[in-house]
């Protein structure tokens, strides 16, 4: 049977935890296709992010414009966009109609603090979104105040919301606080929470980025928005627990996509 097709719209990284790198173990771990826009290169590894490289916008575009002509999507997702330009080439695709099932993860920064993001081109981006999908940080960025605790994220994904998605998850798995990780989701019918046992592990390295994927490729198979959610977050879940003992790097390490403690 003919696999259907997720793209991620992305960043690469050389150090294969995060980025087009991560999506793509995703994608073919959920047994989907995927294809990718690369809209910046970085070297980085697990100590965090030294140097980005951005695209020029008229190559993302010409990405875009090759995979569109002969290999459309079932699912998109994107992640950092490092310009205004590279951000408008996405957005010029989006309000097309080209980028169906839509999952923005608005990455803004490094988990070392190493800027990658453009806000503008997020907050202009979210009207065209289906699912947007910021942790707390990016959340807080975004709306213009601290999101730091379970209400405050139900507050910001309502107020995100108000912007064009027609779901918000603003993801709390980087609050230290509790023996759950808790992210609070708003929709249509009001503002829910997903819970799971937090996973304690310094190997936590492209969570948001596997997180967004996942729900991409579960919608790139036809879930229902809330279903796909459920499963992305077991999925991340599986991911840190199964990188839990891994020893790659000297910092902050990758998760096991590919469910290799089964093997």
């Amino acid at each position: 049977m003919t696999p259907q097709i997720a793209l991620s719209i992305a960043g690469s990284d050389s150090g294969g935890g995060a980025g087009i790198q991560a999506d793509l173990k995703v994608f073919a771990a959920l047994r989907v296709y995927g294809t990718s826009v690369v809209t910046a290169a970085t070297a980085q590894n697990t100590w965090g992010v030294q140097d980005v490289y951005p695209m020029p916008g008229n190559v993302v575009s010409a990405q875009l414009n090759s995979l569109l002509d002969d290999l459309p999507p079932a699912a998109t997702k994107t992640g950092m966009l490092a310009t205004a330009e590279v951000g408008a080439a996405v957005l010029a695709k989006a309000r097309a109609g080209l980028l169906p099932n839509l999952v923005v993860d608005p990455v803004l920064s490094s988990s070392s603090g190493r800027r990658l993001g453009v806000v503008g081109a997020i907050e202009r981006l979210l009207p065209y979104a289906l699912v947007a999908t910021p942790n707390c940080e990016e959340a807080s960025a975004l709306v213009g105040w601290p999101v730091t605790t379970p209400a405050e994220m139900a507050g910001a994904a309502g107020q995100l919301a108000a912007g064009g998605p027609k779901f918000v998850v603003v993801t709390g798995g980087d609050l230290v606080a509790g023996d759950e990780a808790v992210d609070a989701v708003w929709t249509e019918a009001g503002t829910r929470f997903l819970r799971y046992p937090r996973i304690h592990t310094r190997n936590t390295h492209g969570t948001g980025c596997t997180f967004s994927a996942a729900i991409a490729a579960r919608l790139a198979l036809g879930d229902q928005v809330l279903d796909a959610l459920e499963f992305a977050k077991e999925y991340v879940a599986r991911a840190l627990a199964g990188a839990r003992d891994w020893k790659l790097g000297a910092g902050t390490g990758p998760l096991d996509h590919l469910d290799w403690k089964a093997i």
